[in-house]
């Protein structure tokens, strides 16, 4: 039984890591450009001016560097003067902005999230659950036979 389980931890992790399922789909961002941002005051709204066209940006996107948080970016208010690109996304809704210039490339790898290792460290725990309630059933049946075999 425990060369059981334990080949099933192997096969399953093995499986796993291999897969690539697990990874979000790419967001194929279409960058407009780079600007600095502007406030509004009458409407309370910050656009960025490219090319004589004003987008509007409502937040932000930095890198999240907070080692406590498994996010890997994080909104920020926008602030004046913040250089930031602006880009479209086919699986993201509206007109996107994160700090600094960036290329495609690095927008990807910045929206780009990985859950093979929560899946799992979900599956070993679902497998050591399922191992736990065997063994005390097994365990029980064994009590059970003993009891039996002094009566």
């Amino acid at each position: 039984m425990k060369k059981l389980f334990f080949m099933l931890i192997i096969m399953s992790s093995m499986i796993l890591t291999s897969c690539s399922a697990f990874d979000s789909d790419p967001i194929e961002p279409k960058i407009i450009g780079t600007g600095n941002l502007h406030y509004e005051s009458k409407s309370r709204t910050w656009f960025v001016v490219i090319d004589s066209t004003q987008y509007t940006v409502a937040n932000v996107t930095i890198p999240d560097h907070n080692s406590r948080s498994y996010a890997k970016i994080q909104s920020v208010d926008p602030v004046e003067g913040m250089l930031v690109t602006v880009f479209t996304s086919p699986r993201e809704i509206g007109v996107r902005a994160v700090t600094g210039k960036q290329s495609a490339e690095q927008i990807e790898e910045l929206y780009h999230t990985d859950s093979t290792i929560v899946v799992i460290l979900c599956v070993i725990l679902l497998l050591c659950v399922i191992g736990m309630a065997l063994h005390r059933k097994q365990k029980s049946l064994w009590g059970k036979c003993l009891v039996y075999s002094f009566n």
